[in-house]
């Protein structure tokens, strides 16, 4: 059997490594085929201060559904958030993490803040009712709904587990369900951070 000279094999290394750099980046979670412009999000902040998905361009945003007396996923689900950020170190700068309840009644912007500022100071708190609620969660696919067997000062709250990631254009790029790891979610931040297409 032949031996390949050098030149031959420094050059066949030289080809598989511009190869591979030319494979696309796949998303992580269940990415858009047609990726679109994220729908609006016309609520408002803990402070009362219109969201407009517009105000954040060239931010990447982080988006979930949740409540503050939920016991499980969502404190689950923002402490990964929190871990994911510091792992970006620096970067994290160009990262929004916003959360928009799914329970107006019981999480009034103050307890909403005062919830999301226990995991992380940047995280946004956004609030709406009615059909400014049901239509944002329309849009995006969320379902949520009271459990009328529980507690009626103490229930809980059926919903989509799910986060949602908006690139620096604002445009929806995929949705991570409850139970991603860590690192997928962190290699698709990466990836738009480094502002490859």
């Amino acid at each position: 059997m032949k031996k390949l000279r050098p030149s031959v094999f420094f050059l066949l290394i030289i080809c598989l490594l511009i190869a591979c750099a030319n494979v696309p980046h796949v998303f992580n979670g269940s990415p858009y085929q047609n990726p679109n412009p994220a729908p609006p999000i016309p609520l408002v902040d803990t402070s009362g201060i219109p969201f407009q998905l517009e105000d954040y361009h060239g931010k990447i945003i982080l988006l979930y559904f949740g409540y503050t007396f939920c016991p499980d996923v969502c404190p689950s689900t923002l402490a990964s958030v929190r871990q994911i950020l510091g792992e970006l170190g620096d970067s994290s700068q160009e990262v929004v993490f916003a959360m928009i309840t799914v329970d107006p009644d019981r999480d009034s912007p103050e307890v909403l803040e005062g919830y999301l500022s226990r995991f992380h100071p940047g995280y946004i708190g956004l609030w709406g009712d009615g059909e400014e609620l049901e239509n944002v969660k329309q849009a995006y696919g969320v379902f949520s709904e009271i459990d009328l067997e529980s507690d009626p000062l103490n229930y809980l709250v059926s919903h989509t587990a799910r986060i949602f990631l908006i690139d620096k254009e604002g445009i929806l790029r995929t949705g991570y369900s409850f139970g991603a790891s860590n690192e997928e979610i962190l290699s698709d931040v990466e990836y738009l951070i480094r502002g490859e297409s």
